[in-house]
Formats: C-alpha cells, structure tokens, sequence
C-alpha cells in the first residue's frame, strides 16, 4: 500500500512539474509608469511580454510580443520603446512599438550592455540612453537605429526624462540640464534631487516631494509636497499641482505651495493625468476620472461668496500642451466653447487631438499667423524648444496660443511635407514610397501630412497626388 501510494505521489510530482508555468505571472512582473501631455502610460512586462495602457479620456490598451526578456522601458507620446539586453552577443535590442498605428520596429545596439542603474528617455524622434562604460555620457539614436551623437557630463548622470511636451532633461550630479541647439544646457539657480518626472511645461517635481519651476534657463526649488516616493507623475490645471501621495491626491496652490484641497481614493494611486476637464487618476492596472469639482477643499470659503465649483474656488489657467481647461462652472459645454476660439477659414483645425492641418507648402510664419484667428492669443511657432520667428512652418512644429487663462498646443502638418521642412520634395516622395512598401514608419501628425488626398487615409494615391506636385 505504502509503495502504491509512494507511485501516485511520484506520478503527480512529475505532472506537477511537466506542466509550463505561466509566462505572466505576476511575482514576476514588473511594472512601468510615466505620463505626458497625451496621458498616462502603464507598461507590465515580463519576459518576452508587454502589456501596454495609456489612459486618456479614451484608453487604450494593446500588447507586444518580442524575442527577447525586456529589460526595461520608457514612453512618450505613443511610442513605446522595450529594451532588451542580449549579453551572449553583448548587445542591445531595442523595440519601438506605435501604440496608435500598432506598428512594431527595432534595432541592434552593438558592443553594449544594460544595467539595472541605466537611465534612458524618448522623444519625439530620438532615444536617449546613458552609456553603460562611462556614466558621464549619454548616447543618441534615431528611431531607425542611428548614432545621433554622444553627450558628456562633468558629473555622473543621475536622470533623464522627457519633457511633457517635448524636449530632454537631464540630471549630471545635481544640476539640471535641457536640449537645446544639440547642446545639453545647464540650468543656473537651484540644485534638483532625482527621480524627477515633469507636471507640466514648466513644473517639475520629484520622486522625494521637491516641487521646481523652470523658466529662461532657470531653475527655481518653490516648495516641498507630502509624498510615500510611490508617485511616478504630477499635473497641473491651472494653477493647481495635483500629487498623488497614496490613497490621496493632493492638490496645491503654484504660487504659495499651500495644500488647498484633497481628493480620497479607494486604492493606492501612482500617475495623475489631466485631460483638461478632469484627473485621471491610475493604479497599477486601472484608471478612475475625478473632477475638480470632486475634491474637498481645505481652504475657509467666504459665504457670501460666489462658489465656482473648483478646488479652492480659483481661475485656471493650462499649461498642459494638448489638455485645455475653462474656468469651472460646471457647464461642459462652455468649457468647450472655450476651446473654439482659436479657428481657421484656411487650415483644418482639430481641437480634440491639437493638430493644424491643411497648411500649403512653403507657407511662411507670418502667412500661416495671418491665416489663423485667434483673438485674446499670443502666437508663437516653435520648432523643437527655439522659437521660430520667421521663415517657412513644417511639419511637427507646434502653434502655441498663449492668453492670461489658457495655453493650446498644436502639432502643424504641411501637405506634403513628411520630413518636416516645409515643403515637398522628392525626400518626402521617397520617404512616403518607403512608408508603402513597409521599410519606413511614421505616425500621427505626419500621417496628415502624408494624405495629400485629404481622405483619411495614407495610399498609393496619395503617392500618385505628391509625385505630380513635385
């Protein structure tokens, strides 16, 4: 009997053991989260796997399968790079996947090795990683896999993140850096303490709860936050910085740092989002939205005063890029009416994704401002972070409308113009060939450039359009 039972026992072990364990278990997996002005982006990977969320006012949600463990990742407006280290050949394989088109590409990183203190970044165009054998440089690559250049610190680098809308940062010892000419810059005025995620354009915050503004080249310490070192993102709404610390958001006046009203949630929140209206507050694996008007305030409100709904009764001005807010009062459809104020008889104006299209090719930057109604607006054009004051628009430069209450960002796309110069050329024609026949990628606003046929869609038609305006 004992040795009947022994057998069952020996039979079960070895069912036990045959069966493949799951290749997403949980123990196991590691979890990603960074936000920016186009929302938060939760990545859980594990081995060869990925599961990727941006929460929005539309989330969306997708998975990658790659050839190797990831190792690590990072995101920024809808690009999501894997980064997998193959030490046997000593190099690195990086995986750029486009989360709106579901288009996955890569590249090999030859002689190179990722460590678990390795810090990388993305931008609009270039992937940004710290040299494995000297912490003091930052190397460049394309999205195609070009070395675009090789960066070199006085310090050691501490952090690099992408900026909310656009643009580098980098933290060398405790001095905060910015790309600007293809130079990193450094900021004059205080020290900063890293992790480091930005709130909005000029709002910086920690990892440790060190609120920083930047601004001309400056960089300015305001206040301190309560914080668990938990958060992984910021927003702001006007003048409001929103800070999750646990299970509550926190929300606090810019120009005092005053703690002037808080929010309880259900579960331990991680990234907050605004998506102009509202917070979306994020978890490890789901999303709730909390209006402003949702938040308990901490300020002592005056009876006989008018009440606005807001956290603290205050006005609201964005600085958000792609998010836009009115003053609350509850009334969404005057918030939206605030957002249609800046209007083209010309162009195609998209104010629920802040494109500009339509935009003929070598249109200069007075034409186009002249083309634009925008009353109550300045109008500045920027090409990457410089100003650009004269000369043609091209596509991905971005529009910003700027008043006392509120800030819009607009990517631009010129017909045609697919390489962003501003005007059509055989390189725009070839670069849309390349796009056809799936041996170049591109996404977003260039996808609008690219429908010279203004149908909604990239074919060989509009191959055909762009080859006979050449």
């Amino acid at each position: 009997m004992k040795r009947l039972l022994c057998i069952v026992l020996c039979v079960i072990l070895f069912v036990c053991t045959a069966f493949p364990t799951s290749a997403h278990t949980p123990q196991n997996s590691r979890t990603y989260q960074s936000a920016d002005d186009t929302g938060v982006y939760a990545v859980r990977f594990n081995g060869k796997h990925a599961d990727i969320t941006r929460y929005a006012s539309h989330t969306l949600s997708a998975y990658v399968d790659v050839s190797l463990p990831i190792h690590a990742v990072c995101a920024y407006r809808g690009k999501i790079i894997l980064l997998c280290d193959d030490a046997k050949r000593s190099q690195v394989s990086v995986y750029l996947y486009y989360l709106d088109t579901d288009v996955l590409d890569g590249f090999v990183i030859n002689n190179a090795k990722l460590y678990q203190n390795i810090d990388f970044a993305c931008d609009n165009g270039t992937i940004y990683i710290e040299n494995s054998r000297d912490h003091h440089e930052i190397l460049a690559y394309s999205y195609e896999g070009s070395l675009l250049g090789r960066y070199s610190f006085n310090s050691e680098v501490n952090a690099i993140c992408g900026g909310y809308r656009g643009g580098i940062y980098v933290v060398s010892g405790d001095t905060l850096y910015t790309l600007s000419s293809g130079r990193f810059k450094a900021f004059s005025g205080d020290s900063v303490e890293t992790p480091l995620f930005p709130a909005d354009s000029r709002t910086l915050v920690s990892g440790y709860g060190n609120v920083y503004t930047v601004n001309e080249g400056r960089v300015t310490h305001r206040f301190n936050i309560d914080t668990d070192n938990d958060a992984t993102s910021a927003c702001v709404i006007g003048n409001t910085l929103y800070y999750p610390n646990g299970k509550t958001i926190n929300a606090y006046d810019l120009d005092t740092g005053e703690k002037i009203a808080y929010y309880q949630t259900s579960g331990q929140v991680i990234s907050v989002y605004t998506d102009g209206y509202s917070i979306v507050a994020v978890s490890d694996s789901a999303s709730v939205s909390i209006e402003q008007s949702d938040f308990a305030s901490l300020k002592e409100q005056d009876d006989d005063s008018e009440d606005t709904g807001s956290a603290g009764g205050e006005d609201h001005r964005n600085d958000s890029g792609g998010s836009k807010e009115a003053h609350d009062t509850g009334n969404a459809d005057q918030k939206r009416a605030e957002s249609s104020s800046i209007t083209s008889n010309t162009y195609q104006v998209d104010s629920t994704r802040y494109y500009i299209s339509g935009i003929s090719p070598q249109t200069t930057v007075a034409a186009f401002k002249k083309n634009m109604d925008y009353e109550g607006y300045t109008l500045t054009i920027h090409r990457g972070n410089a100003v650009k004051k004269s000369g043609n628009v091209g596509t991905s430069m971005t529009a910003v409308f700027d008043s006392d209450e509120y800030i819009y960002t607009y990517e631009l796309a010129v017909t045609g113009d697919i390489t962003g110069e501003g005007n059509r050329n055989s390189r725009d024609l070839n670069t849309l060939m390349d796009y056809m026949i799936g041996s170049a990628d591109f996404n977003g606003v260039y996808m609008l450039a690219a429908d010279a046929s203004n149908d909604g869609k990239v074919d060989v038609c509009d191959v055909a359009i762009l080859k006979s305006m050449i």
